[in-house]
């Protein structure tokens, strides 16, 4: 019992000593930024394209329901952006994403955007201190993201480099502007079989780096690496600047 006891008290004290550590408010500061900025893009993007007006109807719901939740978006990011009750803005861009994604598109995209900001709503943004958990639980996200991808890569249809030449099919039939040597690369299974080895092991070694705390250089390089890839011959954005500058700004 007492050994036990001298556990629970070790135990509760690292707790409490963990939920009452500070970090600079710099690093939070910049993210806080960084992700309003990028996703504010997005979404005002969205509407002056009308991305997800194109039909009359979307899950059952008229599309102007949908439009309206955009604009309440846009407001939330704005009022994140500018940093004046950052907090309130952030809880509420959580909110109103989460009926979004609920509602009318379940997107990894958009669920990872809500757990994001409700992890920005815990920090204070009032001073040159900040708790340091929610950077923690941040940066634990982001391992568990990179390993849950990967895991789900493990695939024989990923690793197959099937999904991969379907996407490079398309893009290449639309004008993608692939390189003729990338374009050759991934005209047949074999290189896009590389290409899925490639992401697969880097998205592993990404997580394996977070958590054992890497040097942010090395981290950063890497997030770089696959999420440059990803945007440049994929056509993936948004969520990868996302993770880069949560990398950058707080690992």
């Amino acid at each position: 019992m007492g050994g036990r006891s001298v556990l629970a008290s070790t135990v509760l004290d690292r707790f409490e000593h963990w939920t009452r550590a500070e970090i600079p408010a710099d690093g939070v500061r910049r993210f806080r930024i960084a992700f309003a900025s990028i996703w504010l893009t997005y979404d005002l993007l969205d509407l002056a394209l009308h991305a997800t007006a194109m039909t009359q109807w979307i899950g059952g719901r008229p599309t102007g329901t949908l439009t309206a939740l955009q604009f309440l978006i846009v407001g939330s990011e704005f009022g994140l952006l500018c940093g004046v009750q950052a907090r309130f803005f952030a809880f509420l861009a959580f909110a109103l994403r989460a009926v979004v994604a609920w509602n009318f598109f379940r997107l990894n995209d958009f669920f990872y955007f809500c757990v994001t900001a409700l992890i920005l709503a815990q920090f204070r943004f009032d001073g040159r201190k900040e708790p340091a958990w929610p950077r923690d639980v941040l940066m634990w996200q982001a391992a568990w993201i990179y390993f849950a991808t990967a895991t789900l890569k493990t695939s024989s249809a990923w690793l197959s480099g099937g999904h991969l030449f379907v996407r490079h099919g398309y893009l290449a039939s639309v004008g993608w502007p692939y390189p003729e040597w990338y374009r050759a690369a991934v005209s047949t299974l074999s290189g896009n079989a590389a290409l899925a080895w490639l992401g697969l092991a880097g998205e592993f070694a990404l997580a394996a780096l977070l958590v054992i705390r890497a040097p942010r250089r090395v981290v950063v390089g890497l997030a770089a690496a696959l999420h440059g890839f990803a945007a440049f011959s994929l056509n993936v954005w948004f969520f990868g600047a996302s993770m880069i500058a949560q990398l950058a700004c707080l690992a």
